[in-house]
């Protein structure tokens, strides 16, 4: 019933777009930023494919935003983003929504449909805009490029409230639709799109986040899933589907110039055929994953940070022996370690420039995660970034 919703979005955003301009200068608001990235990778090929680097790392963004009255507001965003190997070069909406919201005392209450970015942890409805987000990349045990289709967006209805509470501010969002499935996440998982189409199943998801001066919690969960319909001309995968279920427990600290970040992921997932014989029915198994993100806020609009971040493919074969012996793939497919220092340099409100380097073991989040070539991954491989930023 949800995609009924995706023929809403055109004609919000088109809304947007017409009214804008015959509205006052307080009822509407318009933002946008561009950026130009460049990745190097060694005993890799992920980002880069075959190449040892690339400079398809582009992001832009354009967005409008009309307060109708004191409770109706649409909004609407047009993107586009060429994210190396893991996102073809693609122009999308981003989000397009009518929100209804009224005030009762201090609390605040809401409900929007049409498409919107889903609410996951810290950063996942404003990964997609480099100022919004702490680093070039976000770790990716909790935020991962490959399966980025099935964490972002929806296409459905959100559920949202905001709280004053103990000296800070608590907001929550329950939100259910159909995630935006592309094409990446073909390329990402099976390799090639030649092989099928993936299609979105019900997804149904809770946030929780509170803040005050020094702290801020978070508690996400999210049920949802894709189906898997085989291209007959191939016998490499067959019809199924995969349904995952995560929780996410989030942490932040800010004193002084400093600041600790801390999430940690517990996730189950549940594949039905696709890369598995029939007869061994429903495969399921637990991932987990965390980060630890020291930064500093330095003089001259300068952070520097350092992160560590871990993910386990499956919590019951940690090291990926298992995983090796079953599939002849190397096992530091089961697992990354990801060490990461980097900074930011704002050169002005509307200038960014961000720098990182990745030192890493393992190869449990590369792509495609179907089909291995050891031949491309090593265990032992690093990435260094590059990021120019302006916004408007």
């Amino acid at each position: 019933m949800f995609k009924n919703i995706k023929i809403l979005k055109y004609i919000w955003l088109l809304t947007v777009s017409l009214l804008t301009f015959s509205t006052s200068a307080s009822d509407w608001q318009f933002d946008g930023f561009v950026s130009q990235g460049y990745f190097a990778v060694d005993d890799s090929a992920f980002i880069v494919g075959d190449d040892d680097d690339t400079w398809s790392i582009n992001e832009a963004a354009v967005a409008a935003s009309w307060k109708i009255n004191e409770e109706f507001r649409l909004a609407g965003s047009l993107s586009y983003r060429y994210w190396g190997e893991l996102a073809e070069s693609r122009l999308s909406f981003d989000y397009a929504f009518l929100e209804y919201s009224r005030h009762f005392g201090t609390n605040k209450y809401g409900i929007r449909g049409g498409r919107f970015k889903n609410e996951f942890g810290f950063y996942s409805s404003t990964r997609d805009a480099s100022f919004t987000r702490p680093s070039i990349m976000l770790p990716q045990s909790i935020y991962p490029d490959y399966f980025r289709d099935t964490q972002l967006h929806l296409d459905g209805l959100d559920l949202f409230g905001f709280h004053y509470l103990f000296n800070g501010a608590l907001d929550w969002h329950l939100s259910a639709g159909d995630t935006l499935v592309t094409d990446d996440l073909m390329i990402n998982v099976n390799g090639d799109t030649v092989f099928g189409d993936y299609d979105s199943e019900s997804f149904y998801a809770f946030d929780m986040d509170y803040q005050s001066d020094q702290l801020r919690l978070g508690l996400s969960f999210y049920d949802g899933g894709v189906d898997f319909y085989r291209n007959p001309e191939y016998s490499v995968f067959t019809d199924g589907d995969i349904a995952i279920q995560t929780w996410l427990l989030s942490l932040q600290y800010r004193w002084s110039w400093f600041e600790v970040t801390a999430e940690h992921m517990w996730s189950t997932t549940k594949i039905n055929e696709i890369y598995y014989p029939a007869q061994l029915g429903e495969v399921d198994f637990d991932s987990t994953g965390y980060y630890i993100d020291l930064r500093a806020y330095l003089p001259y609009s300068t952070e520097l940070f350092i992160r560590y971040d871990q993910h386990i493919a499956d919590v019951d074969d940690r090291n990926g022996t298992r995983l090796s012996m079953m599939s002849g793939i190397p096992s530091y497919y089961g697992y990354t370690y990801d060490w990461t220092v980097g900074g930011r340099w704002f050169i002005s409100s509307n200038w960014m420039l961000a720098m990182e380097y990745h030192h890493l073991d393992g190869a449990s989040w590369t792509t495609p995660l179907a089909i291995r070539n050891p031949l491309s991954q090593k265990q032992d491989w690093s990435m260094f970034a590059l990021q120019l930023s302006y916004r408007f």
